[in-house]
């Protein structure tokens, strides 16, 4: 794991990025938000010594580099900061919407980016379904049921049998 500034040239990120996943941040200096994550983001490095092992890079990537970077993750970035997983050869994964302190980065980096054996495997945007698409409760180990009604968001009135009178005449 490597932890990476790129302020001047652009075109090294597309070359990082051959290597395999990354945890992005897209700042620029200037934004009041990217000041206040600053210290968040440099924290994260701590926190993050104990999955050394794992193959992915952290970096953080000047808003002046953005027309230099061929990857497609660089288009269309939303605002700053934004912070995101990026795939192998530069596609973007999923997107960190969450809190910007050090505690919920890292927890987005943990589920982002799951350990299996020993080898990093980036793409959180890709998930496959192992279930049959049926839900069991926890407690009771049963079934849900799908409702077939729709919902409108309202309570349905007892009906009492008697009419409610209203002021129209009846022909």
């Amino acid at each position: 794991m490597k932890f990476i500034s790129i302020l001047k040239d652009g075109h090294k990120f597309d070359e990082l990025m051959k290597d395999g996943p990354a945890l992005v941040k897209f700042f620029h200096p200037s934004c009041g938000h990217c000041k206040d994550m600053a210290p968040h983001w440099d924290s994260l490095k701590d926190k993050l010594k104990d999955h050394h092992h794992r193959n992915v890079n952290v970096i953080e990537v000047h808003a002046d580099t953005l027309p230099d970077i061929k990857s497609d993750c660089a288009k269309n970035i939303p605002g700053y900061p934004t912070i995101m997983e990026v795939l192998q050869d530069g596609k973007a994964g999923r997107e960190h919407k969450g809190e910007r302190d050090v505690d919920a980065l890292h927890d987005f980096f943990l589920k982002t980016f799951k350990d299996t054996e020993g080898k990093m495997s980036g793409g959180g945007s890709k998930r496959k379904s192992t279930g049959t698409g049926k839900r069991k409760h926890k407690s009771t180990g049963k079934r849900k049921r799908k409702s077939t009604r729709k919902s409108t968001g309202k309570r349905k009135r007892k009906s009492t049998g008697k009419r409610k009178q209203t002021n129209k005449r009846r022909y």
